[in-house]
């Protein structure tokens, strides 16, 4: 859109900004969607095919209500990643910085899936509002049997609310004039100038 020149042309359509972000909002949703996807069943298709399976979830892996709770906190992982990125490449005036800002993104998205790994571990106190760590934290508990209603509460809740803030500041820059017209402006002015607008 931006290369080609015809982000002005899709601003100044008779559609309002806030659908055509929450049209790009789904598009990346559909993606991350797939992508996890795709890499779970491969993921439990080698550990299935290896036996790791019962070791490292117990008979629980099986539990059609377990894949339930699993695949929708990937729906929720998805929605909060996508409305993220939406967030910060909102800032980016080109393919080329937008790609800039998404690659330290995708860095820290990793740590996660390590900090996971952490024998002993578990769901509790400020973990449950950390950003991708807590909804890590809750996956691997609900598939070992050990989850507790209280922190699984607050790590749904403050990663919707996570999500709903970044594509609230998506919605705000998407389409303002220092985008359109490629302002040199730096994020601190330009969440600024949003801010002032508010």
């Amino acid at each position: 859109i931006w290369e080609r020149g015809t982000l002005e042309a899709l601003i100044a359509a008779p559609v309002p900004r806030f659908q055509v972000l929450f049209a790009k909002f789904i598009g990346v949703l559909t993606v991350a969607m797939l992508t996890a996807v795709v890499n779970m069943t491969g993921m439990f298709s080698t550990l299935a095919l290896f036996g790791l399976l019962p070791i490292l979830f117990g008979d629980s892996y099986f539990d059609l209500w377990v894949i339930f709770q699993v695949f929708a906190l990937l729906i929720l992982f998805a929605g909060f990643f996508s409305s993220v990125l939406l967030a910060v490449t909102s800032f980016a005036r080109s393919f080329k910085e937008a790609q800039a800002y998404i690659v330290p993104l995708m860095l820290v998205s990793i740590t996660p899936g390590i900090i996971s790994l952490t024998p002993g571990l578990e769901l509790g106190g400020a973990l449950t509002v950390v950003p991708l760590i807590n909804i890590v934290l809750l996956a691997r508990e609900i598939m070992e049997g050990t989850a507790t209603p209280m922190p699984a509460i607050i790590a749904v809740t403050s990663t919707a609310l996570y999500g709903l803030s970044a594509l609230s500041v998506a919605a705000n820059i998407f389409g303002s004039d220092s985008i359109l017209y490629g302002n040199q402006a730096s994020w601190r002015s330009r969440s600024e100038e949003h801010t002032s607008e508010l």
